[in-house]
């Protein structure tokens, strides 16, 4: 898949998968210009199959509201922070989901268990801001790591 990407972005076309984009993302520049130019309103759907939730209940989980994503389908596309936004929450969920080795019940699961190192917050309710999102990529990076939590 790596090459795929690496081929798609040497011929000038950036990745239109969230997968893809996953993939990519060790290539900031490329990231950042899908970002400013508004993902595609595609990707949200793609999230909630890859972390096995329904869309309803990814919205719920990181606080997208109903009008947000019946204008998304309208318009195709979403805005610059939205997009920043969703590209910095797939990343935490596809590392968490990377943790219990793409068993999604467990990663499922995980986000809900509160954790002494987020504070007794459970990952899910930190994904609310880049800060908490931050604090959850850096809890996985730990637990991968055999660093104390």
């Amino acid at each position: 898949m790596i090459d795929h990407v690496k081929d798609l972005k040497e011929a000038g076309h950036p990745p239109k998968t969230l997968k893809g984009m996953l993939d990519a993302k060790s290539d900031w520049n490329a990231s950042a210009k899908l970002i400013r130019d508004g993902l595609p309103a595609s990707l949200f759907n793609d999230l909630s199959t890859l972390v096995g939730l329904a869309p309803s209940d990814l919205a719920r989980l990181i606080s997208v509201k109903p009008s947000t994503r019946r204008r998304w389908l309208k318009t195709g596309a979403l805005n610059l922070k939205e997009s920043d936004y969703l590209f910095q929450t797939a990343i935490v969920l596809y590392s968490a989901l990377g943790l219990f080795e793409g068993d999604v019940l467990a990663m499922q699961e995980w986000l809900k268990r509160p954790a002494l190192a987020l504070g007794q917050k459970t990952p899910a309710e930190m994904l609310s801001t880049f800060v908490g999102m931050k604090l959850v990529e850096t809890f996985i990076w730990k637990v991968e790591n055999g660093v104390a939590a």
